[in-house]
């Protein structure tokens, strides 16, 4: 068989579309009736709410929930207590050296000092010492922290979507790589039934004497490289049908059917280019993500700056100490602070701040709100581009399909044609082997086709975010 080496060059092309399938996201429990065909929708639904790439993400927008609930508690009343136990020194004599705790009219009476000595042995003591505060005002703390944790609860939705994408890509690269190297492996056990049998007309009519070696060892040759393409085009789908269980979650050892007999060229999306690069600007999750974030990040900045200001608050402090052996003084002179009790409303500013370390915070707040614009810059830019890349690439394999539209069906037809003339007599083994190449070629370019065509609309509608998100 003359020039092997493009039908060599097509058996890559089914090798790399079938490496494109083996995407995974971990088993899970799908419902899907035994035997039963599954459609591409189906399977775009059970991948959607199986991967758990997609949990992760929802675990991430629970996690930036419990931060604006964090963020609101800041807000709200704070409650600080401290009960504890100790050792004190007795004291069962009153504050004066007479013993008592009132001087006689008349008499002169001397404070004691002996407080730092244990001459009365020591006792225990226990207190409690409580505060309840409310922050009545920040200087915009808690407002511009609370913006910024809902902006960033939008920012992880967006990432949820983004998720989506994938696993809606994902499902369609497997489903339709199946289906292209199914059809690929069908059409290259006809074209092998085909060669067999003329195959062993041809080797009796050369041992015969009646038509050249040269032709059946032609033959020969095509029928070995059709049983390699074959053996890799069986792999191919094998792999994709794991691949497909696998993104569903279906376990591998289970058997599951497609609806598809066959991949098809699916439509292409109305409008032209410029009205589906607006349309993405306007839909696409990174978009939103941009937009959120930024704002994010400027409330961030501006509460990193108000912490130089102080916090407003007004709240109630109350404290009780209890010490067996003293006796407790009711004199507004002297306090008494291992057997007293008290509580009193306030009002007060608080300031905890080092310069130096809020000058580094809000230096690197505005670095992160340098990064995130530019990343929004960046989006901006790039998706027009990626609308772009999708359009111009799904287009252009739509022309190529039909192109081959009438390339498949006259290959077709020279390889049958030129089976007929072989057992008339009108054509030799070297002619048949070239229609052989010729028409495998085109049917296996013409599949793969497809495949590339169905992905680069599937792209399409990613770059556009015209998809389930």
């Amino acid at each position: 068989m003359k020039n092997r080496d493009g039908i060599i060059e097509r058996g890559g092309a089914l090798v790399l579309m079938a490496a494109l399938v083996a995407l995974a996201s971990g088993t899970v429990r799908a419902e899907m009736a035994p035997n039963e065909p599954i459609t591409l929708e189906q399977a775009t639904e059970m991948a959607l709410h199986a991967d758990p790439r997609i949990d992760e993400q929802r675990a991430n927008v629970a996690r930036a929930q419990a931060l604006i609930e964090r963020v609101k508690g800041e807000g709200g009343p704070r409650v600080s207590a401290n009960l504890y136990a100790g050792l004190a020194p007795k004291a069962e004599d009153g504050i004066f050296t007479n013993g008592t705790n009132s001087c006689p009219a008349g008499e002169s009476c001397t404070l004691r000092d002996d407080g730092n000595e244990l001459d009365e042995g020591l006792t225990v003591t226990s207190g409690l010492t409580a505060s309840i505060i409310q922050p009545l005002y920040t200087f915009g703390k808690l407002e511009n922290y609370g913006d910024a944790a809902r902006l960033n609860r939008d920012v992880k939705a967006s990432e949820v979507a983004l998720a989506r994408g994938e696993t809606w890509l994902t499902v369609r690269r497997a489903y339709w790589g199946f289906l292209a190297a199914r059809d690929t492996r069908q059409m290259l056990e006809g074209v092998k039934r085909q060669v067999d049998r003329t195959r062993e007309d041809m080797r009796k009519d050369a041992e015969a004497g009646e038509v050249p070696m040269s032709q059946l060892y032609a033959l020969e040759s095509g029928a070995a490289q059709l049983d390699r393409y074959l053996a890799e085009a069986g792999s191919v789908e094998a792999i994709a049908i794991d691949g497909l269980k696998t993104i569903i979650g279906v376990p591998i050892d289970s058997s599951i059917e497609v609806a598809d007999t066959h991949i098809e060229p699916i439509t292409l999306p109305d409008g032209e280019l410029g009205e589906l690069a607006d349309r993405a600007l306007a839909q696409r999750p990174e978009m939103a993500m941009a937009e959120n974030g930024q704002a994010a990040m400027r409330h961030y900045v501006e509460a990193r700056k108000s912490e130089r200001y102080p916090n407003l608050y007004a709240g109630v402090v109350a404290g009780a100490t209890y010490t067996p052996g003293r006796d407790r003084l009711n004199n507004p002179y002297i306090n008494q602070p291992l057997n007293q009790a008290y509580a009193a409303p306030v009002v007060g500013l608080q300031w905890d701040f080092n310069p130096g370390v809020m000058r580094a915070n809000v230096s690197d707040a505005e670095a992160q709100l340098q990064g995130v614009v530019a990343k929004a810059q960046l989006a901006r830019q790039g998706i027009p581009f990626q609308v772009a890349e999708a359009y111009h690439q799904s287009h252009g394999l739509d022309r190529q399909i039909q192109a081959l539209e009438a390339a498949k069906d006259n290959s077709r037809k020279w390889m049958v044609s030129t089976f007929m003339d072989y057992q008339a007599g009108l054509a030799g083994g070297e002619e048949l082997a070239e229609a052989v190449k010729a028409n495998t070629e085109v049917q296996a370019d013409y599949f793969r086709l497809i495949n590339d065509y169905n992905m680069s609309v599937a792209k399409l509608a990613i770059a556009t975010g015209d998809y389930p998100q």
